[in-house]
């Protein structure tokens, strides 16, 4: 459901915003081509092999260095403005980048919710959620002078592109309305760094892709993907590699195309690697035969059985369980559950989530426990 602040700013769309005048006077429609109730009709299979989607903006204050030129007097003058223009949202809270600890940085890394270059700023630096209860990452965040002063998020576990443009446009119409955003009329939105002039607009896809990944063939794709203006991070995004066969597919162009043409290219592109990874899947599936089926099987008795479950040999066995869900040897009736309780494994985010206390021995043995109650209801063998 969205939050208080979320409603409130769809009364502010009433002003015309800064990407909506310079849309009307280059002529360019500015409805969106799919409606968000459109868009979770997509195929089923598309959320079996997306596993999160995220919109980024990218916004820059007029008057002001970017923040790699900013002095600390500056950064924090910048900070206030954001903190200004969000007190009347009461739903959005504050973490001072400079104050929290060290372990909360990481969580928040972990959950994606900030890069790890903001993580490691110490003065002039903040991140802002829209979330009565903290730290879920289906809800939006303001990253405060990482690479540009506002870097805006919204990420929604499985497929859904349309509504997490939708909910983030509303939160950055309610920001333009009270800060003075950098603007050109030929190229747009002004950042720091030019790949993203224009729209400002990154919408990535979190893919699940075992059978491109295994056959080889993501390696072959790659820069027929770079030449179709998209890039290929790892799980953590820039400069990380990718883990457990997933992949951050998003736009690289933001100059000289409109927000909606870039959502209706990433759609098409999600679509079409995942049907490229369905064919893939059958042919592992057959080619893998009983053999295959087995190391799935195992894998997955293992973390029913366990006593002690590090996470290093938790993240290799639910990638085979995964494989058996894409490969249906598994079935889950909720994907996004499913998807909601692998987060919740990583370190961090189970150490807090479970108020583990003690050394690294204690949470492998609570994570055993928690694996073997909670895997069973959400995954089911079908062979």
């Amino acid at each position: 459901m969205p939050c208080r602040a979320t409603n409130r700013m769809r009364g502010n769309r009433r002003r015309i915003s800064l990407r909506v005048r310079a849309r009307r006077a280059a002529g360019r429609k500015i409805n969106m081509p799919r409606s968000a109730r459109e868009a979770r009709d997509m195929p089923e299979y598309l959320q079996k092999t997306v596993t999160s989607t995220r919109i980024r903006l990218a916004r820059n204050l007029r008057g002001y260095f970017f923040p790699h030129m900013l002095s600390p007097y500056k950064a924090e003058e910048i900070v206030a403005a954001v903190r200004a223009a969000l007190k009347k949202l009461d739903t959005f809270k504050e973490y001072d980048i400079g104050k929290i600890s060290r372990d909360e940085a990481e969580l928040l890394v972990e959950k994606h919710l900030i890069s790890p270059a903001l993580a490691g700023k110490k003065t002039g630096a903040a991140f802002v959620y829209c979330d009565e209860n903290a730290l879920r990452e289906d809800e939006i965040s303001v990253m405060v002078n990482e690479e540009d002063h506002l870097r805006e998020q919204y990420i929604v576990k499985g497929y859904d592109l349309y509504k997490a443009y939708d909910r983030l446009s509303g939160v950055d119409d309610a920001l333009s309305a009270e800060l003075p955003f950098a603007f050109d009329g030929k190229l747009g939105y002004l950042t720091a760094c030019p790949s993203n002039l224009g729209t400002g607009l990154r919408a990535s896809v979190m893919m699940f892709l075992p059978g491109l990944s295994k056959d080889g063939v993501i390696r072959e794709i790659l820069p027929n993907l770079k030449k179709n203006g998209l890039t290929v991070r790892g799980f953590f995004g820039e400069g990380s590699s990718a883990e457990g066969y997933s992949y951050q597919v998003s736009n690289e162009r933001t100059l000289g195309v409109s927000e909606s043409d870039v959502l209706a290219h990433m759609e098409e592109v999600a679509l079409s690697l995942t049907e490229l990874e369905f064919r893939h899947r059958e042919r592992m599936k057959k080619e893998g035969g009983v053999r295959l089926k087995d190391k799935c099987l195992r894998s997955y008795g293992t973390l029913l059985n366990c006593a002690v479950l590090p996470w290093e040999e938790f993240s290799r066995l639910i990638d085979d369980v995964r494989l058996g869900v894409a490969l249906d040897y598994f079935e889950t009736k909720d994907i996004v559950a499913f998807i909601n309780f692998l987060y919740n494994m990583r370190p961090l985010s189970f150490r807090r989530g479970n108020r583990v206390t003690g050394g690294e021995e204690n949470c492998n043995i609570k994570r055993a426990e928690i694996v073997g109650k909670v895997l069973p209801d959400l995954v089911k063998r079908t062979c």
